[in-house]
Protein backbone atom coordinates (compact mmCIF):
# COMPACT_ATOMS: atom_id res chain seq x y z
CA UNK A 1 0.00 0.00 0.00
CA UNK A 2 1.00 3.88 -0.53
CA UNK A 3 1.77 5.57 2.75
CA UNK A 4 -0.11 8.64 1.29
CA UNK A 5 -2.54 9.51 -1.61
CA UNK A 6 -1.28 11.84 -4.24
CA UNK A 7 -3.58 13.08 -6.61
CA UNK A 8 -0.80 14.16 -8.59
CA UNK A 9 0.25 11.11 -9.63
CA UNK A 10 -1.03 9.20 -12.45
CA UNK A 11 -0.36 5.84 -11.07
CA UNK A 12 -2.20 3.46 -8.87
CA UNK A 13 -2.93 4.36 -5.37
CA UNK A 14 -3.57 1.78 -3.10
CA UNK A 15 -5.03 3.70 0.36
CA UNK A 16 -6.83 0.62 2.11
CA UNK A 17 -6.64 -2.94 2.39
CA UNK A 18 -10.03 -4.60 3.01
CA UNK A 19 -11.21 -8.28 3.22
CA UNK A 20 -10.82 -11.36 5.18
CA UNK A 21 -7.92 -10.41 6.66
CA UNK A 22 -8.15 -13.05 9.84
CA UNK A 23 -8.29 -15.67 7.04
CA UNK A 24 -6.08 -14.41 4.56
CA UNK A 25 -2.53 -13.64 6.45
CA UNK A 26 -0.80 -15.15 9.84
CA UNK A 27 1.12 -13.85 12.54
CA UNK A 28 3.51 -16.38 14.18
CA UNK A 29 5.46 -16.22 17.04
CA UNK A 30 8.05 -18.80 17.25
CA UNK A 31 8.50 -21.06 20.21
CA UNK A 32 11.85 -19.64 22.35
CA UNK A 33 14.15 -16.97 22.83
CA UNK A 34 17.51 -16.26 23.88
CA UNK A 35 18.66 -13.72 26.19
CA UNK A 36 22.48 -12.79 26.23
CA UNK A 37 23.94 -11.06 29.34
CA UNK A 38 26.50 -8.15 28.78
CA UNK A 39 28.33 -7.78 31.80
CA UNK A 40 30.15 -4.15 31.06
CA UNK A 41 27.97 -2.03 28.56
CA UNK A 42 30.43 1.30 27.33
CA UNK A 43 29.07 4.55 26.37
CA UNK A 44 29.92 7.10 23.33
CA UNK A 45 33.48 6.62 24.35
CA UNK A 46 33.46 3.35 24.28
CA UNK A 47 34.18 3.40 28.00
CA UNK A 48 32.81 0.84 30.49
CA UNK A 49 29.90 2.37 32.11
CA UNK A 50 28.90 0.34 35.13
CA UNK A 51 25.89 -1.11 33.85
CA UNK A 52 25.21 -4.30 32.57
CA UNK A 53 22.92 -5.22 30.12
CA UNK A 54 20.63 -7.78 28.48
CA UNK A 55 19.30 -8.85 24.66
CA UNK A 56 16.27 -10.49 24.08
CA UNK A 57 15.71 -12.30 21.00
CA UNK A 58 12.35 -13.36 20.07
CA UNK A 59 11.23 -14.60 16.51
CA UNK A 60 8.07 -13.68 14.47
CA UNK A 61 6.98 -14.85 11.10
CA UNK A 62 4.09 -13.53 9.20
CA UNK A 63 2.90 -14.69 5.75
CA UNK A 64 -0.11 -14.33 2.96
CA UNK A 65 -1.58 -17.69 2.61
CA UNK A 66 -4.74 -17.12 1.02
CA UNK A 67 -4.28 -13.91 -1.32
CA UNK A 68 -7.77 -14.38 -3.06
CA UNK A 69 -9.53 -13.04 0.62
CA UNK A 70 -8.23 -9.61 0.72
CA UNK A 71 -8.23 -6.69 -2.24
CA UNK A 72 -6.59 -3.16 -2.00
CA UNK A 73 -8.90 0.11 -2.74
CA UNK A 74 -6.75 1.68 -5.23
CA UNK A 75 -8.19 5.38 -6.54
CA UNK A 76 -7.04 5.97 -10.06
CA UNK A 77 -6.17 9.56 -10.62
CA UNK A 78 -5.66 11.29 -13.98
CA UNK A 79 -2.95 14.57 -13.83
Amino acid sequence: MDSAFNPAETANNYVALYGDVAKAFYIVDRVGSTLELIPNLVGANQRPTGQRGALLFFRTGSEVVVPEAMRMLDIPTTA
